[in-house]
């Protein structure tokens, strides 16, 4: 099997059992360049790099098996290989101290809790978030309160000042008014 076969089942094996639903969240996870992903994908490539392979593997937790990876061996996952010195009849599943009954069950229990590991940690961003949301709507409040005020203190001013200086809030001078007022008064 060529590199490119070994990456595209890569691919294909994160596609079906990662949060990874194409090439760009693979290549975006792996810290790679889209454009190298794109052009490995499209055969512009005749070998994928070992630095490559082993950025994917890494930044999916290593379940790649790397003997696989070079092509020296056809077990795919690490989680499928099972050393001799260890392997003893297996616990039945669902027992105290029991294994999952199969490698894809483990491996579903492996990407359900990390998957649950991101949710929580994703859960407490948002509330963290909310939190500093609530401060900042308490400071728009105080400030806006602190407008109104600010509006009828300058209201008061206003109104003051057109009194200091003999003036009614609309401008006309008090006498006239009051010249106003008698002519008023005496035609009456």
């Amino acid at each position: 099997m060529t590199t490119i076969e070994i990456f595209k089942k890569m691919l294909d094996w994160l596609y079906a059992n990662t949060e990874a639903s194409n090439q760009t969240d693979v290549a975006r996870k792996a810290g790679m360049n889209q454009v190298t992903m794109s052009r490995i994908l499209n055969g512009k490539v005749k070998n994928v790099k070992p630095e490559t392979m082993r950025a994917v593997n890494a930044a999916f937790g290593n379940v790649f098996n790397p003997e696989w990876m070079r092509g020296e061996s056809d077990v795919m996952l690490v989680a499928d290989l099972q050393p001799a010195a260890t392997a003893q009849a297996p616990v039945p599943a669902g027992s105290p101290g029991g294994e999952p009954s199969t490698t894809l069950d483990a491996m579903t229990a492996a990407i359900l809790a990390a998957k649950d590991e991101t949710i929580a940690s994703k859960e407490e961003i948002i509330a963290a978030m909310r939190s500093q949301l609530a401060d900042k709507d308490d400071v728009i409040a105080a400030k806006d309160a602190l407008i109104s005020t600010l509006q009828q203190q300058l209201d008061t001013l206003r109104t003051q000042l057109a009194i200091e200086k003999g003036l009614s809030e609309d401008g006309t001078s008090l006498s006239d008014i009051a010249k106003r007022y008698d002519h008023f008064i005496a035609k009456q």
